[in-house]
């Protein structure tokens, strides 16, 4: 009789701890889906895409970016690594579009600005060599079949119409291409060279990015910068002056990097240039999520914003699962990406089972319902550079309604096609 009970009360408790562990499977289960009355509800704000094909002719799909971007000249269109080629694709899908549907005329690209205007040797005189010019913009992400398929389209482009599309960059990162520049204009002029070299030699431009300057430095180059501003030179066009003297501001920035939310104030900085100093401007930024971020005073986006307020739109990208191109331990090649995680956006809209479409950010927010709460609050999202630590993870806590007006979701990514090997 005591057995008896002794094993009742046993059973009671493994009953007790089973029903524990099944309501507590339960309640992961459930925070980790929608209800499909969430995504009924967002599937409301949904566009489904065709393909990210950029020579796929049936441009039906797109025409509802004429309603998104309406009358803005700038659009912002990201990346959530550098080294996925669908989303190289549909980029460069949707920017075709644009420049043959919408007047779009300038294609930016977060590269250093003097290196990528001289992509228009190529794309508007038919002179150099495209995968010459995409080398000396010294980073392998751009040195893929994806772009140099763009650049010979926007050449195409430009003979088929007689039209300048005009390709530039807007990041600081090197001074060697503006240094190069200003020299050919010295020479043209019969300047001596004798400063340049100087200023050559105290920069030591090995190096990339965020690199510090002593005080004393930056004094000597801040003072061969204002001679070669105020240089008795003469050029072609007012538009060959502008960029001489944006060439030597590119050098001030370069100097004054000293973390990634300068260089982003910089970059909005080129992008003003830019906008200014064109005809009738219709701008397409090509960067990562990032920098084309609406969300704070960290991000390119911004400071873009905050200048240009409605003329200014941006789409974020995503995707699920695949693989992309990265440099890790510094070999550069194809990788796999971390699969979106439970509770992270890409695994809520990958369960919505349309393979590519265009969710509308802003009208969600606007509306506000709760059954969008969940896309409105920090939510987890990829972010990925062109280096990945194998020990970070690729999936950050961002609002992601508060970045983008957009969001383009590719479920599955593959690397993009570099043009040589590495390793």
């Amino acid at each position: 009789m005591i057995k008896l009970f002794k094993s009742m009360k046993l059973n009671k408790k493994i009953n007790n701890i089973i029903f524990l562990l099944c309501g507590l499977i339960f309640h992961a289960q459930s925070t980790k889906e929608l209800s499909q009355e969430q995504k009924d509800y967002i599937t409301k704000f949904i566009y489904p895409l065709q393909s990210f094909d950029p020579n796929f002719t049936d441009n039906s799909d797109l025409k509802i970016l004429d309603k998104l971007i309406g009358n803005a000249k700038i659009v912002g269109l990201g990346e959530s690594t550098h080294g996925s080629s669908e989303i190289y694709k549909m980029k460069n899908r949707i920017s075709r579009y644009l420049i043959s549907n919408s007047d779009f005329n300038i294609f930016s690209l977060e590269a250093n600005m003097p290196e990528s205007f001289r992509m228009n040797n190529y794309i508007t005189e038919k002179k150099d060599n495209p995968k010459d010019l995409l080398e000396g913009m010294y980073f392998w992400l751009w040195q893929t079949k994806e772009t140099l398929d763009f650049i010979d389209w926007l050449k195409n482009y430009n003979d088929a119409y007689n039209s300048r599309i005009i390709f530039d960059g807007f990041d600081m990162q090197f001074a060697s291409g503006a240094l190069n520049q200003i020299r050919d204009i010295y020479t043209q002029n019969n300047i001596n060279v004798d400063e340049i070299n100087e200023l050559e030699k105290i920069l030591k431009d090995e190096n990339r990015g965020q690199r510090s300057y002593t005080a004393k430095s930056q004094k000597t180059i801040g003072n061969l910068l204002v001679k070669m501003k105020q240089k008795n030179v003469s050029f072609k066009s007012p538009e060959d002056k502008a960029r001489y003297l944006q060439n030597i501001r590119i050098i001030e920035q370069k100097i004054q990097i000293n973390s990634i939310v300068k260089r982003d104030q910089f970059m909005a900085e080129n992008i003003n240039w830019i906008m200014e100093n064109n005809k009738n401007p219709k701008l397409i930024l090509s960067a990562h999520n990032y920098h084309i971020s609406k969300l704070n005073s960290e991000r390119m986006g911004y400071y873009v914003n905050e200048e240009f307020k409605n003329d200014y739109v941006n789409f974020g990208f995503a995707f699920y699962e695949g693989t992309y191109s990265a440099s890790v331990d510094r070999k550069i090649g194809t990788f796999e990406a971390e699969t979106a995680p439970p509770e992270s956006l890409e695994y809520y809209l990958n369960y919505l089972n349309k393979p590519i479409f265009i969710i509308d950010l802003k009208s969600i927010k606007k509306e506000n319902n709760p059954l969008a709460k969940w896309i409105l609050k920090d939510i987890l999202f990829r972010k990925t550079g062109s280096g990945t630590d194998k020990n970070k993870k690729s999936f950050k806590s961002t609002n992601v309604s508060n970045s983008f007006d957009y969001l383009i979701f590719i479920n599955e990514s593959s690397n993009s096609n570099l043009l040589k090997q590495y390793n």
